[in-house]
């Protein structure tokens, strides 16, 4: 009975310092956010004078506590799935590194290559150390994710004459490719195109070609709830 006892309390206490972890984590990557849009901007600003940090505000409170609220949530899922292991403390580093480049992203349009180069090759190394996507999975998904985007990229282009995405986001999804492999790679750039489209007819009521708005976030966002549910997450759908 003792014993018994004794596991549900390291059950609980285990599940309360995933939360706790993840909280913290959110927390100070959502402040990191912006500290680093102030020194991107500084550094823009001394490069070509086309950007300017006078309006650039921290994020709100109740927006700062309910990505961290929300990554409490995600902690405890991949707990319960990895343990306080390796892969844990990976897919954790991950899921505040999509927070900050979804941050970054809606405030400014930009995605540091600073940040997408080591969460692709964080996602590679997890798949190397053994993670639940294989290497060649994730080496697949990485090329995938980057060249489909590419490829669109020019078509778009050369129908329509001018950009419709930059660079940084070939790369987001390669580094998102990387981590959940390529065969649900497909489910994440899905669920980002819809959320987008949603957020675009909520935001204007109307379709127009003319809009555009950062996709970063919303591949962040995409990309870490494919993470969360794990590599079958086309057994969803």
């Amino acid at each position: 009975m003792s014993s018994v006892l004794t596991a549900q309390w390291v059950f609980f206490a285990s599940c309360a310092a995933g939360v706790l972890i993840g909280i913290s984590a959110a927390w100070w990557s959502a402040g990191f956010a912006c500290r680093y849009m102030v020194r991107l901007l500084a550094e823009l600003q001394s490069g070509d004078g086309a950007h300017s940090s006078g309006g650039l505000l921290p994020l709100a409170p109740p927006v700062r506590c309910g990505a961290s609220a929300v990554m409490g949530g995600l902690a405890w899922i991949l707990l319960h799935r990895y343990g306080l292991g390796l892969s844990f403390w990976l897919a954790l580093a991950a899921l505040n590194m999509l927070l900050i480049l979804a941050v970054i992203d809606a405030r400014l349009a930009l995605l540091p290559d600073a940040l997408t180069a080591p969460l692709l090759w964080l996602g590679l190394l997890g798949a190397w150390a053994g993670g639940p996507v294989s290497l060649h999975q994730s080496l697949a998904g990485a090329a995938a994710g980057y060249g489909f985007l590419w490829v669109l990229f020019w078509l778009f282009a050369l129908f329509r004459g001018r950009a419709g995405m930059g660079y940084g986001d070939f790369k987001l999804l390669a580094a998102l490719g990387a981590w959940v492999g390529i065969f649900s790679l497909p489910y994440v750039l899905l669920g980002a195109c819809l959320a987008g489209v949603c957020v675009a007819f909520l935001r204007q009521k109307s379709f127009r070609l003319g809009a555009s708005y950062p996709f970063g976030p919303f591949l962040a966002a995409s990309g870490a709830t494919a993470l969360v549910l794990g590599p079958g997450v086309q057994s969803y759908f």
